[in-house]
């Protein structure tokens, strides 16, 4: 879009410019030509020209807002899903089709201004939905494709307040109950993931308690990641729903690579899970060849379901809940919570916070800090005994 041609001309023994222009194509996709005469400066025609074009741009963004937000959030969802992991799509799909096509679905995208934002903003929160400022988030990045495809001029979902996301406050340690098992609770736990008399689960418990993995970075786990001659596991992927389905919500369970480069680590494990999942391995394979599978195949699961395949990111739950009610234990944590206790056992057993990090997968140290000071206070303390000890035994080295 420019100017084509700025010329001076004499007009009734007056000296004036003219010029003419290219304004873009109009809603039909043809093109828009104009001529404007009768300045009496350059710098007025080249004025002249600016409102023209800024005109010219708003009105062309306006007939395109038309479109509805569901049209555009469809037309978005396409480019996105060669962009993303299949997992993040299925979050992003729940965020909208859930909670936001409610409100402004129908709504043209002209229409959407910052009060109708703030105020879905504002019904979420109360709502108490805890993912609401992910919703916020969504709608703004559907409403920023907009922007980028000229469709609208501005973003209103950007000019709302912040939701701001609950992060965890470790000026508030000393008052913040974490829930996780102690030593001796754990020890009876896992007597009686033993006592229930499947190794499978049995086995599951110990790596998720020992390792300190995610509940589906373990379900994700082939025995090719189990090196049984240097104890050492590697964790690289994680099980996640995927759609099954474009067209629907239906979902499938899938394995896809860890979320960040912390998330994939080889990490050593104890003699006595290492004995228990190479027990397994060998009770797997049995069951395998009796029930027709290939028990050599390339990528076979350490922890499948009864088909061979993956298992639903909710089943360790469903065995927790049954060896939980089984045996009337008290003390019940989520299987995140299990994570939790591993971090608070490394902690007392005087791991150093960098190693932690690295062995639970932790990219950024905050959630690791809590859990660590929460179970180890006394750590500075501890260390002006050992600094103070040190000088004391070395005072005649120098």
């Amino acid at each position: 879009m420019a100017i084509t041609s700025l010329k001076q001309y004499e007009k009734r023994k007056q000296k004036l410019w003219k010029f003419k222009c290219y304004l873009g194509k109009d809603e039909f996709g043809k093109d828009v030509r104009t001529t404007r005469s009768d300045f009496k400066t350059q710098k007025e025609a080249k004025q002249a020209y600016r409102e023209l074009q800024i005109d010219f741009d708003k009105n062309k963004l306006k007939q395109n807002g038309n479109i509805t937000f569901e049209k555009l959030y469809e037309e978005f969802l396409q480019s996105y899903r060669n962009k993303v992991k299949p997992s993040t799509i299925m979050i992003l799909r729940r965020a909208i089709e859930d909670h936001a096509l409610q409100y402004i679905g129908k709504k043209k995208i002209k229409d959407i201004n910052v009060r109708l934002c703030t105020r879905m903003n504002e019904e979420w929160v109360s709502d108490g939905y805890k993912q609401a400022y992910y919703f916020r988030r969504a709608v703004a990045q559907i409403l920023q494709y907009a922007v980028q495809q000229e469709l609208i001029y501005e973003n209103a979902m950007r000019k709302t307040a912040p939701i701001n996301r609950a992060e965890i406050d470790e000026n508030l340690v000393d008052t913040e109950t974490i829930n996780v098992y102690t030593p001796k609770e754990l020890s009876e736990f896992l007597h009686y993931s033993q006592k229930h008399g499947n190794l499978k689960i049995e086995a599951y418990f110990r790596t998720l308690a020992y390792t300190g993995a995610r509940k589906s970075e373990i379900l994700a786990l082939e025995w090719n990641d189990v090196d049984f001659e240097n104890s050492k596991l590697t964790i690289s992927k994680t099980l996640a729903e995927v759609e099954l389905n474009p067209k629907t919500k239906k979902t499938k369970v899938a394995s896809q690579s860890a979320k960040t480069n912390a998330g994939k680590r080889t990490i050593s494990i104890d003699t006595e899970t290492m004995i228990l999942l190479k027990k397994w391995k060998e009770q797997q394979t049995i069951h395998h060849t009796i029930q027709g599978f290939d028990p050599l195949i390339p990528h076979q699961l350490v922890f499948p379901n009864k088909s061979n395949e993956f298992c639903r990111p909710g089943q360790p739950n469903d065995w927790y809940d049954m060896i939980v009610n089984k045996y009337n234990l008290e003390k019940r944590i989520t299987l995140h919570e299990f994570r939790k206790t591993h971090v608070s056992l490394c902690a007392m057993a005087d791991m150093k916070l960098e190693d932690i990090m690295y062995r639970v997968g932790h990219k950024d140290s905050k959630m690791t800090k809590q859990v660590y000071n929460y179970f180890y206070p006394e750590r500075e303390e501890r260390s002006a005994d050992k600094f103070a000890q040190f000088i004391e035994t070395e005072k005649d080295l120098f």
